[in-house]
């Protein structure tokens, strides 16, 4: 997580010289942006042991809601971004089709974010989050003998963001195109639930530490300048 924030500091700091041809506005603008597609990614963190010749998994396309709201002064923005990503995996037997395992993992973060703009008509935006707030819950629904259904949550969450908006301003309005990456960090409160007992008895793997997930949406959205 460390290396990646400076990754991105160091994106923040040289950018501008890059692109510093792209001019300075002295503008007002609001601008609202939300999801339209997330990357998928396998972020499950139940695993089945079984044999891949015995059963077959699913992995649904992940889906993030939520969107952000900018302020920009010039050349410089302060946002917030609410974000909720649902990932949904489920493993099931090939012989009768019976459900061994569905997990449904829900991450919540909510970003406080600084962005700078160059441009005037044409723009470009990029910029930080920093993670205000926000939860990991796990739903496990279990086909094993002596398992119960339960919801992991986690015991603390970190992270950050980073993203780049290009936009286009006529007559007062903007068209914005944007893609936004969310770094987390968590660990799952996973004492004494079956996941854990599961896992003791190797009939699935639980990765309850040193969780890592990263999600990335394309953005759409619109804005008025003034």
């Amino acid at each position: 997580m460390r290396a990646s924030f400076l990754r991105s500091l160091l994106f923040l700091v040289f950018l501008p010289v890059l692109i510093g041809a792209c001019g300075r506005s002295e503008l007002f603008r609001i601008r609202l942006l939300a999801p339209i597609t997330e990357k998928q990614q396998d972020f499950t963190l139940l695993t089945n042991k079984q044999s891949t010749a015995t059963a077959k998994e699913t992995l649904k396309v992940p889906v993030t809601s939520g969107g952000s709201l900018y302020l920009v002064f010039g050349t410089l923005g302060l946002g917030n971004t609410s974000l909720v990503t649902k990932i949904e995996k489920e493993t099931r037997s090939k012989t009768n089709d019976t459900l061994l395992l569905r997990e449904t993992t829900t991450v919540t973060g909510r970003f406080n974010d600084l962005a700078f703009v160059l441009g005037e008509n044409y723009t470009l935006m990029w910029g930080l989050g920093a993670l205000g707030g926000g939860s990991l819950q796990t739903k496990a629904e279990y086909g094993y003998s002596g398992a119960t259904d339960e919801t992991l949550e986690s015991s603390f969450l970190k992270g950050d963001s980073s993203f780049i908006v290009l936009g286009h301003h006529g007559s007062g309005f903007e068209t914005l195109l944007g893609m936004r990456m969310n770094r987390f960090k968590a660990e799952l409160a996973s004492t004494g639930t079956s996941a854990e007992t599961l896992d003791a008895a190797k009939t699935i793997e639980l990765k309850d530490k040193d969780i890592s997930i990263e999600t990335t949406q394309v953005q759409l959205g619109i804005g008025l300048t003034f």
